[in-house]
């Protein structure tokens, strides 16, 4: 942490080309402004997301949860990477706040597929959502169809993509004092997903975002990460299917029809 925010040594840790920005039309004063603002904060929202935590935790689906509140440094390195994006819309130490929406990141881990829904319900119940849930799927998960039926009543947005990204991210708000609220990231996936996403980034960035080999084989680790979550699904139903003494023939041709 520095004492306070140099330019020249603030640059060069985090790799910024002085020309790109100036392209911004960022102000670097205006930086250092939200630099100490957002220090004055970072106990609080550590306290929060403390809380936050807590009430995830004792829901019956949930297999763990992590938090993360953004290092200073690390805010002031997002504005300038969005660079035009923030600029647009005017960011300043007044309004960085409601512009910014992960300046504390929930990460809720579950073991299958189909627990995601009973989390869903309690986030709903719990907070008031800013957005609407953005359900991330890699194309080829699902029959796009059936799926979108089958979530119908869960009033989420299906977002495709295409290098296999899985989660389903919701947006809240949360009050820090009487003055201040933030919004607040929450990310629901499997413990298979977070795995994947979290190697997926070392290996990506800064640098290799667009290696044709590393990305190759991160699409082949997301597809066995795609059937590793299917496989949870089967085992979870074939244990249902012993626990009330039925046969399973009808689940043994799924198993071979899905993995064979």
């Amino acid at each position: 942490m520095y004492n306070h925010l140099d330019k020249q040594q603030f640059f060069k840790e985090f790799s910024i080309d002085e020309n790109y920005f100036n392209s911004t039309g960022l102000d670097w004063e205006e930086l250092v402004k939200i630099y100490n603002d957002y220090i004055s904060l970072v106990s609080l929202l550590e306290k929060e997301a403390g809380h936050i935590v807590s009430k995830l935790i004792d829901v019956s689906s949930v297999h763990s949860v992590r938090r993360r509140v953004k290092k200073p440094t690390h805010l002031i390195e997002k504005i300038i990477r969005k660079g035009k994006k923030y600029k647009d819309k005017n960011i300043s130490v007044e309004n960085y706040k409601e512009i910014v929406t992960d300046l504390i990141g929930i990460r809720v881990l579950h073991l299958f597929k189909d627990d995601w829904r009973n989390i869903h319900n309690e986030i709903i119940d719990l907070w008031d959502l800013q957005e609407t849930p953005q359900v991330n799927v890699r194309r080829g998960d699902y029959n796009m169809v059936q799926f979108e039926e089958s979530i119908k009543d869960l009033n989420c947005e299906i977002i495709v993509r295409e290098h296999g990204y899985r989660s389903v991210h919701y947006l809240i708000r949360i009050n820090i004092t009487k003055s201040v609220n933030i919004l607040v990231e929450i990310q629901v996936r499997t413990v298979f997903e977070e795995a994947w996403s979290e190697i997926d980034h070392i290996m990506r960035y800064p640098y290799d975002v667009d290696n044709p080999i590393i990305t190759e084989y991160l699409g082949i680790f997301n597809r066995i990460v795609g059937s590793a979550d299917e496989m949870g699904t089967f085992l979870k139903k074939v244990k249902k299917n012993f626990s009330n003494n039925k046969d399973i023939p009808d689940l043994e041709r799924e198993l071979d029809m899905k993995f064979r």
